[in-house]
């Protein structure tokens, strides 16, 4: 009876650490976006200016509990929707500022700025600079 109890014991042990490790694992990705990550949240856009290098992917994350779009103001891409914890992506190949809305809501706005490789996001005439 006494091994019993003990690999009884250790498996209770066991499922408790899974479990503060996998719930300290979630608030840690949780508290804001990843280096090329957008998140919509709250109905908005976070953050609502991304810049990046030519070549990086973005990805919008929906952290809502309702339906967003990633769409193109000037008609590049669209997402169609996206639902609660689903994922868009879309890899900018060319340098230039990319507005894009959400248009299911009037006011989520959004921008990414494109700069040369290698840049970071910054361009050649001083603009740029911010969240990477």
């Amino acid at each position: 009876m006494n091994r019993y109890m003990k690999l009884f014991t250790m498996s209770m042990l066991a499922v408790f650490l899974f479990a503060a490790c996998e719930e300290e694992n979630n608030e840690d990705s949780n508290n804001d976006p990843g280096e090329n990550e957008v998140w919509m949240e709250d109905i908005a856009f976070s953050p609502s200016e991304k810049n990046v290098s030519v070549g990086t992917t973005v990805k919008w994350i929906n952290k809502d509990d309702v339906d967003h779009t990633v769409t193109s103001s000037e008609g590049l891409f669209d997402s169609g929707n996206i639902a609660a914890g689903e994922i868009y992506e879309y890899t900018f190949d060319s340098a230039g500022t990319y507005d894009y809305v959400c248009t299911l809501h009037s006011g989520m706005t959004g921008t990414v700025i494109v700069g040369e490789t290698g840049s970071n996001g910054d361009d050649d005439n001083g603009g740029g600079g911010g969240d990477y």
